[in-house]
């Protein structure tokens, strides 16, 4: 989890902005980094796969690191 840092939880459906892009509007590109295992935010022993991503848009890339965490979450 070097250099990553936790943003947010959200919900399917739910708009999620990162430095203002809303990321439900572009398309997911896969990184040429492994998934990792990341502690739930709420319950620290439960752990989580996140995979990272970036977005291009408007010249700009977005990277990030998402997974589910519970149905929908």
């Amino acid at each position: 989890m070097d250099g990553w840092q936790y943003h947010d939880i959200g919900f399917e459906s739910q708009t999620k902005k990162i430095n203002g892009i809303n990321i439900w509007k572009y398309p997911w590109n896969d990184m040429d980094e492994p998934s990792f295992e990341v502690p739930h935010p709420q319950y620290p022993d439960q752990r989580h796969k996140i995979t990272p991503y970036f977005i291009k848009t408007k010249g700009k890339t977005l990277t990030f690191a998402a997974g589910e965490v519970s149905n929908c979450v």
